[in-house]
């Protein structure tokens, strides 16, 4: 199965070496493949701690230490995506009532899903909740839910729960 995981990999952009280590982490993460997410992550891990990394990685980052039970990395490395985003404006009135309803739909399981790289623009402020989600559920895992507080109350106006 890791096999045919891998090789789906390599087909999706002509070969793996041709993606970028971002997009194939996504892809790994994706897939489920926690092993080869692991290896893809671990160079980008190790460079967060001297460079800033693009938010998206860094959040991908973050989610396979958060998986692989590794919290207090994770957080580190969610850290770097939450400011590298700053306080992008919020949804509008009209994207507010589906996008909530469309966060029930996912339900807790919407905060392990990866963030894809080719998001586009438009997306900051889903990517701003979907990291503080993140670091909201590494800290509740830390036992840390006082340094949670103010980030739990920041998901519960889109109806998220840590």
């Amino acid at each position: 199965m890791m096999g045919m995981a891998m090789e789906f990999l390599g087909k999706s952009k002509g070969t793996a070496e041709s993606a970028s280590a971002g997009d194939r982490l996504y892809r790994a993460l994706a897939l489920g493949d926690l092993p080869g997410a692991w290896l893809l992550a671990r160079p980008a891990v190790d460079r967060a701690k001297t460079e800033k990394l693009p938010c998206v990685e860094a959040f991908n980052c973050g989610l396979c230490l958060y998986r692989l039970g590794e919290y207090e990395k994770a957080l580190a490395v969610l850290k770097q995506a939450e400011q590298s985003l700053g306080n992008p404006p919020d949804l509008d009135i009209a994207e507010r009532k589906l996008f909530l309803q469309a966060i029930e739909a996912v339900g807790q399981n919407g905060a392990l899903l990866p963030l894809d790289p080719d998001g586009g623009p438009g997306l900051e402020r889903y990517m701003l909740i979907r990291v503080r989600w993140l670091i909201a559920l590494s800290l509740a895992a830390l036992g840390r839910r006082q340094e949670a507080a103010p980030v739990v109350r920041f998901l519960s106006q889109y109806r998220i729960e840590v």
